[in-house]
């Protein structure tokens, strides 16, 4: 688990408890918010092929609250199943997909669909390379540039017009946390 998200998600799950605890109440299904919040994703994506970037962000930062919510949700209400932990992964791979692929389709720049389809490359490796590790019975919680890091450098660079350079600073984050967890995976099966 990166720093960040260490450092950030106890902070994050008490400031959202009283939507939490509302949601809850009224007995919104977790798994429905990760539909939701694939769906904002969606959307999102959508104004990012249409060069819509400002309505982009907006809608990939909702879509990226609702995926923040689900786990939350899910504990807090009780409803955590094995079933909800799979769809969420499988559902963020989709969310993780769209916006590089919007962009890299959309760009008449072409240094700019390289990196972008090069960043999905390697943000597919990070969460491949954790999710095999575990089907093989380790666990593999390191990583410098995890999926928050991604999301959260992404919308940055959208909201500062510099979306070549936050697609450089994940393919390079992407890159060096594969690495990290490679040795990591060797190192444990070594041992």
């Amino acid at each position: 688990m990166s720093y960040l998200v260490k450092e950030i998600k106890p902070h994050f799950e008490r400031t959202i408890d009283p939507l939490l605890s509302v949601l809850a109440k009224v007995r919104i299904n977790p798994n429905a918010i990760t539909l939701l919040g694939f769906l904002l994703v969606m959307v999102g994506s959508v104004f990012l092929y249409i060069h819509m970037h400002s309505w982009g962000l907006i809608f990939l930062s909702l879509g990226g609250l609702a995926d923040a919510i689900d786990g939350a949700l899910a504990r807090k209400s009780g409803k955590e199943s094995e079933f909800g932990a799979f769809l969420d992964s499988l559902i963020d791979r989709f969310s993780d997909a769209l916006p590089f692929i919007a962009i890299s389709l959309s760009s008449k720049q072409e240094y700019i669909s390289i990196l972008s389809l090069l960043a999905l490359i390697f943000s597919f490796g990070v969460s491949y390379a954790r999710a095999r590790a575990e089907g093989l019975g380790y666990k593999l919680n390191v990583g410098i540039f995890e999926r928050t890091e991604r999301w959260l450098t992404l919308l940055l660079g959208l909201l500062i017009d510099m979306i070549d350079t936050a697609l450089l600073i994940i393919l390079i984050g992407s890159f060096l946390t594969v690495v990290q967890r490679v040795y990591a995976f060797k190192n444990r099966i070594s041992s």
